[in-house]
């Protein structure tokens, strides 16, 4: 994984996070009271226990997603207010090219997001583009809950984790200003 990733440590912290629940799961099913010891799980039965551990693990997954998605939103919208205000900053008229630069750095921070990343539609795979799109839609869904709308599909958070990162590798190919000489 790169560090140039900003998805790099939210999936690192679910895939610890993930391991933790199958060595607690291991010591419940093993009935090892001195691992859980001092822990909600010490007395409970094994049955609450696994329980338990279960509903966890799919908090996290869908946690995980949430992280995942707000932490490439964020990455997107900040890598264009960067280029944008390079790239409009740098126009003529000066003034006019610097305003609306201004604007657009402002502005973008509002917008529906998948207007967004329609503005990548012609340089990023746009299947990706949907799937990310698709990963939107279901954190909307674990961030509002809203019991009148469809629970979209779950993406796996490894499949998650990968399709964002691709989109952010090919923005940082494709969509870097060129330095300045």
């Amino acid at each position: 994984m790169s560090s140039s990733n900003p998805l790099e440590p939210v999936y690192k912290a679910y895939v610890v996070s993930s391991d933790c629940f199958k060595v607690t799961q291991r010591a419940v099913g093993q009935q090892r009271a001195e691992f859980v010891q001092r822990t909600q799980f010490h007395g409970t039965s094994r049955e609450d226990a696994e329980a338990a551990i279960t509903n966890a693990t799919k908090q996290a997954s869908d946690l995980v997603i949430l992280a995942l998605f707000a932490t490439f939103e964020r990455f997107v919208i900040e890598h264009l207010q960067e280029t944008a205000h390079q790239l409009l900053g740098n126009g003529h008229p000066p003034e006019y090219a610097k305003r609306l630069a201004e604007k657009f750095e402002t502005a973008v921070e509002y917008w529906k997001f998948e207007e967004v990343l329609d503005l990548f539609k012609d340089e990023i795979d746009p299947v990706l583009i949907g799937d990310a799109k698709h990963i939107k839609n279901y954190r909307d869904w674990i961030a509002h809950r809203n019991t009148r709308r469809l629970i979209p599909s779950a993406p796996e958070p490894r499949a998650a984790f990968d399709i964002l990162t691709a989109i952010i590798k090919q923005i940082q190919i494709k969509h870097t200003y060129p330095p300045m000489e």
